[in-house]
């Protein structure tokens, strides 16, 4: 199971997986273009006895929001990812973009506002490790 985000581009019809994997690609495009954004194509461990010791899961890719900078990566612009994923959705008719959260929770993109989604996705961002706490101020100081 992953610990992040996974973004997954669902048809609504009958698609190759090679089409599904190039939509994913291209949307992996995309996200990747926004700032404290990272995504990939979600991969997995292969059945015990095959060759490949990896196999992609075709039309899903793993999204990485980072609320806080670090020296290689900045803080997510959240409004700007929630707008590439809803221009996506409507630039795609025919493929729908469901959102797995870390809980298992699943989201259907076209179905929630994107307000709503910048919210979703705010909640589950990955802060800086080793971010220093916010000194809090004590009455009297």
């Amino acid at each position: 199971m992953v610990d992040g985000l996974i973004l997954r581009v669902v048809p609504d019809g009958p698609v190759t997986d090679e089409e599904l994997a190039e939509q994913a690609r291209h949307l992996k495009d995309h996200l990747n273009q926004v700032p404290g954004v990272e995504a990939m194509e979600l991969v997995e461990e292969a059945e015990p006895g095959t060759r490949d010791p990896v196999s992609t899961i075709f039309g899903a890719l793993t999204l990485a929001v980072f609320s806080y900078p670090t020296a290689k990566r900045a803080a997510a612009d959240i409004k700007h990812l929630t707008e590439v994923i809803k221009r996506y959705q409507e630039r795609n008719k025919g493929k729908r973009l469901r959102l797995s959260l870390p809980d298992g929770t699943e989201i259907d993109v076209r179905d929630v506002s994107e307000k709503t989604l910048t919210e979703v996705i705010k909640s589950v961002s990955v802060p800086r490790q080793g971010m220093p706490a916010v000194p809090q101020k004590v009455d009297g100081e």
